[in-house]
């Protein structure tokens, strides 16, 4: 089970958010509307999805991985599969 099932509601509600905001983005492209205004709501969506990645990860993390960590399973492997999804998050 993934370790993110506490905060299984509060995820849904902000991805189905995102998921108006980007319909909402779709409108605004389709009718043609300003390059900034479609900017200022694809950033709004990007920090949205920061959010939603942070909530998983912080859960990953106080979950499955002290899980793992404290059972002795794969630490190496784990360890290094958690370098790399933030390597992921983290660029720019």
């Amino acid at each position: 089970m993934p370790s993110y099932v506490g905060e299984k509601q509060e995820i849904l509600v902000r991805l189905r958010k995102m998921e108006g905001q980007l319909k909402g983005i779709q409108r605004m492209v389709a009718g043609e509307k300003y390059c900034v205004d479609v900017l200022n709501q694809l950033s709004s969506v990007l920090a949205a999805t920061r959010k939603v990645a942070g909530i998983i990860l912080q859960s990953h993390i106080q979950g499955c991985v002290r899980d793992a960590l404290e059972r002795g399973d794969r630490s190496d492997e784990l360890v290094n599969e958690l370098v790399t999804v933030v390597e992921r998050f983290t660029r720019r």
